[in-house]
């Protein structure tokens, strides 16, 4: 009997190994959210641009009223920036939600 056991015991004609070969690394592809999802437009917004569907409490209000003054910007656009941050921190699945919901209510007015 051999000594060897296993499958080297019916080897007869051993073989070298093949070149070990490490891939190139591809191209790193870093998808990103589009940053402009609450962007504004350039023209100026009347009251019948701007939904009035927000309820805030009395001291909420008045924060964002003082934020939007020393600003020297508009509620609204205190508000977008509020948002616009609070979007950048939620994870990638519920910023895509909220881009698909945003461009739904685009496409429909």
């Amino acid at each position: 009997m051999t000594d060897n056991i296993g499958l080297n015991s019916f080897r007869k004609k051993k073989t070298e190994r093949p070149e070990n070969i490490i891939p190139e690394l591809s191209e790193d592809t870093n998808r990103t959210m589009p940053e402009d999802l609450l962007k504004l437009p350039q023209k100026k917004l009347t009251s019948k641009d701007l939904p009035k569907s927000i309820r805030l409490p009395l001291n909420t209000h008045t924060a964002i009223s003082t934020i939007a003054t020393l600003q020297s910007k508009k509620i609204y656009e205190v508000i977008n920036d509020i948002v616009e941050e609070y979007i950048t921190n939620l994870p990638v699945s519920e910023k895509k939600i909220i881009r698909s919901s945003i461009e739904t209510v685009k496409n429909n007015h």
